[in-house]
């Protein structure tokens, strides 16, 4: 028998034809996204009858099928397949309900298809047609052999003796009682006379059984044609049970391919209403973080300005006092000078901000002799704090300034 489906060549091999166990199998050879269709059974029925081996398939990660996507809430790099900034939860797609009814008609529909047409009526149709193959042709002998020709002769000879019999009798009358030839041929005369009505009626006989002959062929081929009707209705009425399961079918896959391209399709309209929500959260998140660094540089900026400004005053005031008389250009500040700068920008702007100037000011020389006095430098080893950050006996009054500053 030709095998033209997946549930046929399955069932043959007494493997479970369900479809639960083909969509197991088409992951197993490569066929991914099984949904049932003509065209998927047709490709797994050709790679099963090819013997291709299936695939290893990969094992799934433990955490399932399921990712939990967070929002981003530090500075870290994030994972992109686990991190997302709208908290949104991925799921996997998966059927739903009518999507599945419709999936388990189809296959309750290929697990009832119906099988090859069987004839009731094989035995008796070729039976006749042996018998109609190897009936003899007619015999004239049977005319002779029929009981109602062997009834008829005997009937005429009887009556012929009969006739024979009176018609010499009554010649022998005639003579005195006495035998003639005329007696006997007359007598033979009425004896020839039945015999020949006998000959008229075996002709009637012989149209008799020869009719019989051919009535008895006859009745074998309205048999014949009985049985093939019967038959041919037997037929219509199995391809009409055929038709009415393909279109059942049909009707099914069809219903079936709709439902799951709506539903996958509802779920593709998900997953795009996420990623757009996704990238207008992340451009937002983009734009804010630009919107702070914009912010904070222009805060450093001002700061930046603003210490410019307040050195700058320093060192003008410098220059219109006259200066000190001490060596050094009209833009070094006098250790005096940058120390009332450093106290500024310590009160102004914080700690931090004050040492980072103070460095500055080291680096660039902008300030003049920086060295304690003899008397100072008793006065810090007297104060007897070791925690100042720097060694007494480098003299550096602003960095004795800067320790005290950061206690």
């Amino acid at each position: 028998m030709a095998i033209g489906s997946i549930v046929d060549y399955l069932s043959s091999r007494g493997q479970d034809s369900s479809y639960k166990n083909r969509k197991k199998l088409a992951e197993q050879y490569g066929i991914s996204g099984y949904t049932g269709s003509a065209n998927q059974n047709t490709q797994l029925l050709n790679t099963l009858r090819s013997g291709s081996t299936a695939q290893q398939q990969p094992q799934a990660p433990t955490g399932g099928n399921n990712v939990t996507i967070t929002p981003v809430n530090s500075s870290e790099k994030a994972s992109p397949a686990q991190e997302y900034i709208t908290g949104y939860k991925y799921n996997k797609y998966t059927p739903s309900n009518r999507v599945n009814d419709y999936a388990d008609k189809l296959e309750d529909l290929e697990n009832s298809k119906p099988g090859d047409f069987s004839s009731r009526y094989d035995e008796q149709i070729q039976n006749i047609i042996n018998t109609i193959q190897n009936r003899p042709q007619f015999d004239q002998g049977q005319v002779y052999d029929s009981d109602l020709y062997k009834q008829y002769r005997e009937q005429y000879i009887q009556q012929g003796n009969k006739a024979m019999r009176d018609t010499m009798g009554n010649a022998a009358a005639l003579t005195g009682g006495y035998g003639s030839t005329y007696a006997t041929a007359a007598g033979q005369q009425a004896y020839d006379g039945y015999l020949s009505q006998l000959g008229d009626k075996t002709m009637d006989i012989y149209d008799r059984v020869y009719n019989q002959y051919l009535n008895e062929g006859q009745e074998l081929y309205n048999q014949l044609g009985m049985y093939n009707n019967q038959d041919s209705i037997d037929y219509g009425r199995y391809r009409d049970t055929v038709g009415d399961y393909y279109n059942d079918l049909n009707y099914y896959s069809n219903r079936y391919n709709t439902e799951y391209a709506n539903d996958f399709g509802e779920y593709q309209t998900d997953q795009d209403a996420m990623r757009w929500a996704e990238q207008y959260a992340y451009q937002k998140t983009q734009d804010a973080l630009a919107q702070s660094n914009w912010r904070e540089q222009f805060d450093y900026q001002k700061e930046q300005d603003a210490l410019q400004y307040a050195l700058a005053q320093q060192r003008a005031a410098r220059s219109g006092g006259g200066g000190s008389g001490k060596s050094g250009s009209a833009t070094q500040l006098t250790e005096t000078e940058a120390e009332r700068y450093l106290d500024y920008v310590r009160q102004t702007y914080g700690i931090n901000a004050a040492n980072k100037e103070y460095k500055n000011l080291v680096s660039t020389g902008g300030v003049t002799d920086n060295k304690m006095s003899p008397e100072m430098v008793k006065a810090a080893q007297a104060a007897n704090m070791p925690n100042l950050g720097y060694n007494y006996s480098d003299e550096n009054k602003l960095k004795y300034l800067m320790g005290m500053m950061n206690r």
